[in-house]
């Protein structure tokens, strides 16, 4: 690997590390994009499919830039995502890993990020119960459920993104 010394630009010292499209929050949105819905009153279909497909999937990019032999700064941004009744916003992710070689065969590594941002939040629909509930907010995929409409609104999702904060310790010995 390259590393920054003065003198050479940082981009020199760069390299990609990953490119991922979706994320778990993504993949917990896209059950709802191709089963589910109900029937409402007037015998018309409400299908899940139209609120939650995204225009676009979330996507990651990734670098590393070394800075030292043994210094690296992990740094990218996702772009986030959008469907009619979900955002994921839009991420940063910015870490830093120490590694050490013993020999040519065995290191260990210290790897450390975070991401900012990336949020998961579900939109309430507005439903229209007639004479038993009138016109209220609740949760699109529980509209047709036993609960109260404003039982629903607590169960829309509200999630940072899973591993948000990660750490891993890793030795690796290669063998002959």
């Amino acid at each position: 690997m390259q590393h920054c010394l003065a003198g050479d630009s940082l981009w020199d010292a760069t390299s990609l590390i990953e490119i991922k499209q979706g994320s778990e929050l993504s993949n917990k949105m896209r059950l709802y994009q191709g089963a589910g819905g109900y029937d409402l009153s007037g015998g018309s279909l409400v299908n899940f499919k139209a609120w939650y497909t995204p225009t676009f999937v979330d996507t990651r990019v990734t670098y590393m830039t070394q800075l030292h032999p043994k210094v690296g700064l992990i740094w990218g941004f996702s772009t986030g995502e959008n469907a009619q009744k979900y955002t994921v916003d839009p991420s940063m992710k910015l870490g830093l890993v120490f590694s050490h070689e013993f020999d040519k065969t065995s290191a260990l590594s210290l790897k450390g990020t975070t991401i900012l941002a990336g949020r998961l939040r579900e939109s309430a629909c507005t439903a229209n119960y007639g004479d038993i509930g009138g016109v209220q907010q609740v949760n699109c995929r529980m509209a047709a459920s036993a609960l109260a409409p404003s039982q629903t609104l607590q169960y829309l999702y509200n999630e940072k993104p899973y591993n948000f904060n990660t750490i891993l310790l890793q030795y690796t010995k290669n063998f002959d």
